[in-house]
């Protein structure tokens, strides 16, 4: 084993006598790139265990912190989160809720909901404990390699989501919703056969509806507003058009219910449940936040000299099937949630091997 107090080729009579036996004198007075940093500030195992207690309970104080947060203010996320779908509901004149298909699923997802984005608000701080264990044993290159893309890393999961919330979500969102409309099936009438079997729904026994010559009240008539009426009085009947709901003014409360276009025989109505629908938009916010660190795995490979530019350029065909592939793989079982992230990852991963190429052209 190497002595703690290796004297430099390059050291003179002077710095020859300063040379001390004392490692932690070496370690202090050493440039972290020298071998004697590394040799000095050497712990033992016992040290690496302790400091990984440490660090441990550090970590695990800053995710109970965060998770507390994270349930204080879990309506709110929630609320965040259920924008997209209410507005495309919206959009389509669809009653702009969610269900809640268990007694507890709700609950559920408020607690899921708290105290993972409690995790999420604490990370940051538990990387810093990470780092600081695992810092000791790098190299001063790979630590300069960490320090810089550490923040490019985390900016750039924040984008994948921040993709997801305001680009991927409505488009998704508005071509199923569209689609369960285009799929509604008419209804042709009954048949001879279902009228014997089950009667025939339009023969009821009212006079009226039996006596077609019978008087019948006149239709109401509605006023269609563009808004809700600033001051609305008690009795007050109207339908806004914006959001195609009938609205009924009752004592110091406004009842509403939700009008769909179609007589709705047949029709497909698009209701989501409030945990598929959450653990649907976590999911996807996972996985873009995930697949949007390609250009930092394209510049580690050619940094750590895995391979070159020049490989990746011409294997170009085949990463871009690897990407659809992963794309396919991370999102969830439909063809537009892949492309919309296949089609950003291949954008990374050119961004990435243009960064690479710059990077080794200066370098």
């Amino acid at each position: 084993m190497r002595p703690a107090w290796i004297i430099p080729r390059n050291a003179g009579p002077i710095e020859s006598a300063h040379m001390s036996n004392d490692p932690q004198t070496n370690a202090a007075s050493a440039e972290p790139g020298d071998p004697e940093y590394m040799e000095a500030t050497r712990m033992s195992f016992g040290d690496h265990l302790e400091e990984l207690r440490i660090r441990l309970i550090l970590s695990l104080i800053g995710v109970v912190a965060g998770a507390v947060l994270g349930l204080i203010f879990a309506k709110s996320l929630m609320s965040l989160l259920c924008q997209p779908l209410i507005a495309v509901l919206m959009r389509h004149h669809l009653p702009s809720q969610l269900v809640s298909l268990s007694p507890a699923s709700t609950f559920s997802v408020y607690m899921k909901l708290g105290l993972l984005s409690g995790l999420i608000l604490a990370m940051p701080w538990v990387l810093v404990q990470i780092w600081q264990f695992v810092a000791s044993g790098l190299y001063p290159k790979e630590q300069r390699f960490v320090q810089r893309f550490l923040p490019v890393s985390i900016g750039l999961f924040a984008l994948g989501v921040g993709f997801v919330y305001w680009i991927v979500l409505p488009i998704v969102l508005n071509f199923f919703v569209t689609f369960n409309e285009s799929f509604a099936v008419e209804f042709e009438g009954l048949t001879g056969i279902q009228r014997l079997l089950i009667g025939d729904p339009h023969v009821t026994g009212d006079d009226d509806a039996a006596n077609p010559d019978s008087t019948a009240p006149n239709p109401l008539n509605i006023p269609i507003l563009p808004q809700d009426p600033p001051a609305p009085k008690h009795g007050d009947t109207w339908l806004n058009l914006e959001t195609g709901r009938l609205c009924v003014r009752v004592g110091g409360e406004t009842l509403t219910t939700q009008l769909s276009p179609g007589s709705g025989d047949g029709r497909i109505s698009s209701q989501f449940s409030v945990d598929f629908y959450t653990s649907f938009v976590l999911m996807l916010m996972l996985a873009f936040g995930l697949a949007f660190q390609l250009p930092i795995a394209v510049f580690f490979l050619v940094w750590a000299g895995l391979v070159t530019t020049e490989q990746l350029g011409r294997s170009r065909k085949i990463i871009i099937l690897v990407i659809f592939i992963i794309a396919a793989v991370l999102t969830p079982p439909d063809v537009v949630s892949q492309i919309l992230l296949a089609i950003p990852m291949w954008g990374l991963f050119e961004a990435g091997l243009i960064f690479a190429k710059r990077w080794k052209a200066v370098r």
